[in-house]
């Protein structure tokens, strides 16, 4: 039997003036493993004097990888149900 598993690995950068303030990065897993989120701020006070823009950002982020986590998901419960057979 074969056992599959699928990780994406999703980046993201929060930019004021073109100047990377924040980057996010973000790992999915199909096995059942966690969904990890990271935050890393580049540039403090950019990111101070512009906090609500950024955690906008933060949030359009976390968004978009709860979608990814969503399709990623829905992938692997049809490939399952597309290799299950009867006997």
């Amino acid at each position: 039997m074969l056992k599959k598993e699928k990780t994406l690995n999703l980046t993201g950068q929060s930019l004021i003036n073109d100047t990377d303030v924040v980057r996010f990065d973000a790992r999915l897993s199909s096995n059942g493993g966690t969904t990890t989120i990271n935050t890393y701020i580049n540039n403090q006070e950019l990111y101070e004097k512009n906090r609500r823009e950024v955690r906008k950002d933060m949030n359009d982020f976390r968004q978009y990888v709860f979608d990814q986590e969503d399709e990623l998901f829905d992938d692997v419960k049809t490939d399952e149900s597309d290799t299950t057979t009867t006997e």
